[in-house]
């Protein structure tokens, strides 16, 4: 317990490196042991993501995020997430996010840049993580309201705390009820209200506009989003607002994650940063790029990918057995909890070769061929019908926001390696100064 505690990371990797794409793993003392089987073989990805019905969200980690953030897409399952999923399909359509969505994120890499001048002047530091944790905010929070969120930005980050707190309580064997007066617990429960106060705030002054005024933003979408199936059906307010909460949550920080480690790699890799540049005169030239370029932009998509490969925010995505299996020729009992972890699928030297190296030729493979030789031999948006919803939003971000700094700025830093901690999502452990120069 005390060694996953203190390296959950690295002891993953190193029982699939040890292992032979299953690995069992007690944690906790004795007679209070809790096992779960971390899988890192491609071949049984798809064997648990693509199986809802047998392998089940019902996990202690599962139930702490859901008790914590609601029960969204993030959480729900079964009939539940079928439903939310129709519901919800109006909001991410490929041609709202090619265009109204990546307006939004243009004109925020902008605004960033226009900041950064006076830093690159002063030849002051950013920190990589934190600006870009701000840039995400503000590029998530208008396209779910449709305005800007720099007042709410500060109290949302203040309590980044929480998704730590929320990985504890969900790893750890027997986690204290959350009506025990621990202070970690007061501490939880008072960063949980805060963030739901922040949400409820936002969400009750689009209640207070006019009835009649209609507003296209993601909010909007969601309080007028009816069943195809079922016209008389929409999402409850409540509903509404455990949306908007992992949306929120989780369409900052993830990209936020990606977006920070493809900087601290390009600042790094002085090569492939003015291969990047080099693209972007030739596709771009002195133009801001827009959604439809993004396609044009192979390398500095593979960029992103190969950042995704090293540095999954979903680093782990767990699993409840509801039946006896038998993956890789493994028995799995019911009831047991099975981890797919893309860190340690991303990260094997038996499908990537030299796999901690920055390298995004990796993903420069013909048509009809996977990077790494196999389907899931790269999934950062997990695998199945739950593959996560905000895929192609996070697929167009990443590359405009790359291209905009890039084609302003040149990027160094004296970070060696990047410090990861592994909490709800995969982030940064420490600040990672990047310092910039006009180009």
């Amino acid at each position: 317990m005390q060694e996953i505690r203190r390296d959950y990371l690295g002891t993953i990797l190193r029982a699939a490196r040890e292992s032979e794409g299953i690995a069992r793993i007690q944690v906790g003392p004795p007679g209070w042991r809790r096992t779960f089987y971390s899988v890192s073989e491609p071949e049984a990805v798809l064997q648990v993501l693509g199986q809802p019905d047998q392998y089940t969200k019902d996990t202690p980690a599962y139930r702490q995020t859901r008790d914590g953030l609601g029960n969204g897409m993030l959480t729900s399952e079964g009939d539940q997430w079928r439903r939310q999923r129709r519901l919800l399909a109006p909001v991410f359509t490929p041609r709202r996010i090619a265009t109204a969505y990546a307006d939004i994120m243009v004109q925020e890499a902008q605004r960033l840049v226009e900041r950064w001048r006076n830093a690159a002047a002063d030849g002051a530091a950013l920190d990589a993580h934190t600006e870009m944790i701000g840039l995400t905010s503000r590029i998530i929070g208008r396209i779910l309201f449709g305005a800007d969120l720099a007042d709410a930005i500060p109290g949302i980050m203040h309590f980044a705390y929480v998704n730590d707190l929320l990985i504890r309580r969900g790893v750890a064997p027997h986690s204290l009820p959350m009506w025990v007066p621990t202070s970690t617990n007061r501490r939880l429960s008072a960063g949980l209200t805060e963030i739901r106060r922040v949400v409820a705030d936002i969400v009750g002054r689009r209640f207070a506009q006019p009835s009649g005024e209609t507003v296209d933003d993601m909010l909007g979408l969601l309080l007028t989003a009816r069943d195809q199936d079922n016209s008389d059906d929409h999402l409850t307010d409540a509903e509404v607002a455990d949306q908007v909460l992992i949306f929120l949550l989780a369409g900052h920080e993830t990209t936020a994650t990606t977006l920070a480690c493809s900087l601290i790699e390009l600042a790094r890799s002085p090569d492939w940063q003015q291969a990047l540049h080099s693209e972007l005169i030739e596709v771009l030239g002195d133009r801001p790029p827009t959604g439809t370029d993004v396609p044009a932009l192979q390398w500095t998509g593979r960029v992103t990918r190969e950042a995704m490969r090293l540095y999954p925010p979903a680093h782990a995505i767990g699993r409840r057995a509801r039946l006896d299996d038998t993956l890789c020729g493994y028995r799995i009992p019911a009831g047991a909890t099975v981890v797919i972890s893309p860190w340690a699928v991303h990260r094997s030297p038996q499908i990537w070769p030299d796999p901690e190296t920055f390298d995004p030729r990796r993903f420069d493979v013909p048509d009809g061929e996977f990077p790494g030789g196999h389907r899931y031999a790269w999934f950062p948006f997990g695998a199945g019908p739950h593959t996560c919803v905000g895929m192609q939003l996070a697929l167009l971000e990443a590359p405009i926001v790359l291209a905009t700094i890039l084609q302003a700025f040149r990027v160094t830093t004296q970070v060696s390696s990047i410090p990861l901690q592994a909490a709800v999502t995969l982030r940064p452990a420490t600040p990672l100064p990047l310092q910039v120069r006009i180009r």
